[in-house]
């Protein structure tokens, strides 16, 4: 990943002195995204966003305006520490090694503790979930934006790709109107999170959920006034749909 190009030298310096001091917290490190902690005068908030080992996007909470020298650190840090993505390949060995009856017993105390595990499960298994479960986690991450960019990377793909698209649509409202109350304070986020909802709209579009998803947009177009809002789900409209006709029938009515 050639990710240096995207930085200021005098911020690639900085984020270097961060890495060298251990400023880096690695909280989370898998293929799809890497979570840290990067601790100067302050802690903040690092997410970055990885796809076939390229970088999708990247958020840090702190308030430069910029990629910033702690986005830096934490990409010198998975540079020089490629062991935080290092996988266990005998996976499929230890489920095998493991009775029937201890890997029930497993799971079962798993989901008395883990109400997200036990959803998935449900998934998997064809099962009713909870969707209250979702709704609530989605609202807890508006605590901090960067678990909101979590949730839009993990749970929504994985709500899709098992055909929750009703629940899909509500959790979207939801992201919505959060979007709304982070603009003037986090625009990082905001800009982020937007772009995932563009993915999202177009994923249940191809899913072949086409008139909820139009609906669902067009609803969201005639009655923002958030500019950028209305910019960029407007284009999403525009790929999918008849835009032109929208406005129209619109002001007909």
């Amino acid at each position: 990943m050639d990710w240096e190009l995207y930085f200021k030298n005098i911020i690639l310096e900085r984020g270097y002195d961060y890495y060298q001091m251990n400023a880096v917290e690695i909280l989370n490190a898998s293929k799809n995204a890497v979570e840290a902690n990067v601790t100067g005068r302050a802690s903040y908030d690092v997410r970055i966003s990885l796809k076939d080992d390229n970088i999708t996007s990247m958020y840090c909470s702190c308030p430069y305006e910029d990629n910033c020298k702690h986005l830096a650190a934490v990409l010198y840090y998975m540079d020089n520490h490629p062991e935080i993505f290092s996988k266990d390949n005998n996976i499929r060995d230890l489920v095998y090694n493991v009775s029937l009856n201890d890997l029930q017993n497993f799971l079962i105390e798993e989901f008395e503790n883990d109400n997200g595990l036990l959803n998935r499960f449900r998934i998997f298994a064809d099962l009713d979930i909870d969707e209250n479960f979702y709704i609530e986690k989605l609202k807890n991450s508006f605590s901090k934006p960067v678990n909101i960019i979590r949730f839009t990377e993990e749970d929504i793909p994985f709500l899709i790709k098992s055909n929750h698209f009703d629940l899909v649509l509500k959790l979207s409202k939801l992201m919505v109107d959060y979007l709304e109350e982070i603009y003037n304070y986090d625009y990082d986020a905001f800009y982020i999170i937007l772009h995932k909802l563009d993915t999202i709209m177009i994923g249940l579009f191809n899913k072949g959920y086409e008139k909820p998803v139009l609906d669902f947009l067009a609803d969201i177009i005639l009655n923002s006034d958030n500019i950028e809002i209305l910019d960029m789900l407007t284009d999403t409209y525009s790929r999918i749909g008849d835009v032109e006709k929208l406005f129209e029938d619109n002001l007909k009515s």
